[in-house]
């Protein structure tokens, strides 16, 4: 026991670890380029389940990362076990002894922060969620993903360009919502995510595109227009009738039996299928061709529904994260800074790095 404690407390241990990380870290560097399919999507996911789920499937590309962990505790096991060391002879009274001496304290406390961070690091990577791609329309809301209370509102999109077409701005103005009450305003910018109780929303796209289709209804003194968006798939008009979203086809087509299919998966002539119901009685069914306006009415109890326009909208893309152990790696990178810090501006010899023996 004794020689495996003095083993981690080796400060050659230290300088040898120190060394196989850097040329880990170099190899992973050009694995990375060199292996996108593999690697590319490490960032996209909890590492932990990255690493067990594609990683293990990929072992050629990512040997280096299970390597690198191995060498990650070895090292974290040596910080902790001369930490340890250093505070036992610290806090150890002995006779004509000198008070710890304040830079050996800030040294102990660096070695701290560095613990914690990596505490901090292991909890992030371990639970959590990361979701990519949450498209929301302005004035709509979504819930947010893993954490059922909180919904997230895009209030509006305000996107600039210059003449030479770089993007000057592209500011979501968003809203947290909780039992119907704001408890967050932000603009999210592309690097100034809106955060709270570690949950993280970035902003990464935006476009405009159709939000949802509106209908003109007429007949029997009747003249209504019903709007269906897309991310709902049904509407209810005020007599009762309720619209409901079918399959959508990219192009359109129908052959001599009747028989509707796509003749590509180009977006030459989409379609959508249009159901309604009366209750829950399905009274007719049919396509929409969303180029073509006005055309194909569907006629039901004396009434006429006509598709009249598509309508569009700004929307946001966002990644949505939840980072469980931020706090953890802010309190353990305040610790190192601030010790760092200190050990600059205290006056007096630097320490040994190795203990003489006497």
């Amino acid at each position: 026991m004794k020689k495996l404690w003095n083993f981690f407390t080796s400060t050659r241990l230290a300088v040898v670890l120190t060394l196989l990380i850097a040329a880990d870290v170099l190899t992973g560097t050009i694995l990375l380029s060199s292996s996108p399919k593999a690697l590319g999507a490490i960032d996209l996911e909890i590492f932990f389940y990255w690493l067990f789920g594609t990683g293990l499937n990929n072992l050629a590309a990512s040997w280096w990362i299970f390597l690198l962990l191995a060498l990650l505790v070895l090292f974290a096991l040596n910080t902790i076990v001369c930490t340890v060391d250093s505070i036992s002879l610290m806090l150890k009274p002995r006779q004509g002894a000198a008070r710890a001496k304040p830079r050996r304290i800030l040294s102990q406390a660096i070695h701290l922060g560095f613990i914690i961070g990596l505490l901090g690091h292991l909890v992030s990577s371990t639970t959590g969620f990361r979701t990519m791609d949450n498209r929301i329309f302005e004035g709509d809301s979504i819930p947010v993903p893993q954490s059922s209370e909180f919904s997230l509102q895009l209030n509006k999109m305000d996107v600039a360009f210059a003449n030479n077409g770089n993007m000057l701005r592209m500011d979501a103005y968003v809203s947290l919502v909780r039992d119907e009450k704001i408890i967050r305003d932000k603009v999210v910018r592309l690097n100034e995510p809106l955060l709270y109780q570690g949950n993280a929303i970035y902003v990464t796209h935006h476009g405009n595109a159709p939000k949802s289709m509106n209908f003109k209804l007429s007949g029997k003194n009747i003249q209504e227009t019903i709007k269906i968006k897309f991310q709902e798939r049904s509407a209810t008009s005020n007599s009762g009738y309720t619209l409901k979203l079918g399959e959508l086809l990219p192009d359109f087509a129908r052959d001599n039996k009747g028989k509707v299919s796509s003749a590509s998966k180009q977006f030459r002539n989409p379609a959508m299928e249009i159901m309604i119901y009366k209750g829950e009685k399905l009274l007719v069914s049919g396509w929409v061709l969303l180029k073509h306006p006005g055309m194909s009415p569907l006629t039901f109890d004396g009434l006429k529904l006509v598709f009249s326009e598509l309508a569009y909208g700004q929307y946001a893309v966002l990644t949505i994260n939840k980072d469980p152990g931020i706090l953890i790696v802010l309190t353990g990178a305040l610790i190192f800074i601030l010790s760092l810090i200190g050990l600059l501006f205290i006056k007096g010899e630097g320490m040994e790095l190795v203990r003489r023996q006497t």
